[in-house]
């Protein structure tokens, strides 16, 4: 009779004991080992916002395609305030592999932020001039990329004919459709339908517009170079020796840190691409605007740098940033603007 109650016993209890054995956990989120994923970037920008309110801000300036807020963070004394200060824009996660372009600006907030109280002149940076950094512009693309596809490039536009994506550093408005962009909705550098039909890149003209950069740098891997205008044509840009010296400058910065050689040199000498952020920035306002193509040097590993390549990447990279925030409040500056 015992035997025939554990019998009966067991198969009541079998469809639980199935249920629990065969049902599938539910997702974790999002995981990029140490590079940040679009969650943890919103959630510590606003940590450092709580952690240093006097001189952090954080503010949307848009959504994407999928109606992710994109963020920037602005970095100045009085910090709510519009001051007549020279202002710098750094941009990260334009091209959604990129994941070293995120982290790169997003350490460069938080030396400054971690900084400002104890390193002199990083807090007379903070103090002359207002800093602002996008870190992930595109982060449709890039939770793609962390979920999905590694290797995605685009933002995540469904195109209406089975494609998806804009290339986001196609879709600027100078010299919009040129060479290095293309039409067709299935490549990786599709320019989109118009310039600034994305979102992502709106977001960026329309912060632009508010405050008037005075200098621009873009992050992005790989092949370690430091670029700069123009790249829609070989043909000189109109300030040419003043940004060939200042590349050179940020590229011998670089090198002094981890003895990693970055090329400086015309953003077209690489391959020519129209439409990209630099050549923007710098067509409208003749604002110094530069392209930084991070580590690692060649296709191996390319894109998919190990995170153990995170911190010295960011530490080789600190100085060149530094020095482009000085100069753009240095009476250099000033004067190379009257001429």
């Amino acid at each position: 009779m015992t035997n025939l109650r554990i019998f009966f016993g067991l198969l009541l209890a079998l469809p639980l004991l199935l249920a629990g054995t065969c049902s599938t956990p539910a997702p974790g989120p999002p995981d990029a080992g140490i590079y940040h994923t679009y969650a943890e970037i919103s959630t510590e920008l606003q940590e450092l916002q709580t952690q240093f309110p006097a001189i952090a801000k954080v503010m949307a300036i848009g959504e994407s395609v999928e109606e992710r807020t994109i963020w920037a963070l602005k970095i100045s004394d009085n910090v709510a305030q519009e001051e007549d200060e020279a202002a710098v824009l750094f941009v990260g996660g334009h091209h959604s592999r990129e994941w070293i372009s995120v982290d790169v600006p997003f350490l460069l907030a938080k030396h400054l932020l971690q900084n400002y109280q104890t390193d002199s002149a990083v807090k007379n940076m903070v103090d002359s001039g207002e800093i602002w950094i996008v870190p992930l512009l595109n982060p449709d693309g890039h939770q793609y990329s962390v979920i999905s596809n590694r290797l995605w490039r685009k933002n995540r536009r469904n195109n209406g004919d089975g494609s998806f994506g804009v290339d986001l550093n196609r879709n600027y408005g100078h010299k919009w459709g040129g060479p290095g962009s293309s039409g067709e909705t299935f490549s990786d550098i599709y320019r989109g339908p118009v310039a600034f039909s994305e979102p992502e890149t709106a977001a960026i003209r329309n912060l632009a517009a508010q405050h008037q950069f005075v200098a621009l740098l873009s992050y992005h891997n790989y092949s370690q170079l430091v670029l700069f205008p123009w790249g829609h044509t070989s043909a000189p840009a109109p300030d040419q020796a003043l940004l060939s010296q200042l590349a050179r400058t940020m590229a011998d910065s670089i090198f002094n840190v981890h003895s990693q050689r970055y090329t400086p040199e015309q953003s077209s000498d690489l391959y020519l691409a129209s439409g990209d952020a630099t050549d923007w920035l710098y067509g409208e306002t003749r604002a110094p605007s530069f392209t930084v193509e991070l580590r690692p040097r060649s296709s191996n590993p390319g894109f998919v740098l190990p995170d153990s390549e995170i911190q010295p990447t960011f530490e080789e990279n600190l100085p060149a940033a530094l020095f482009l925030i000085e100069w753009t409040q240095s009476a250099d500056r000033r004067m190379s603007s009257t001429l």
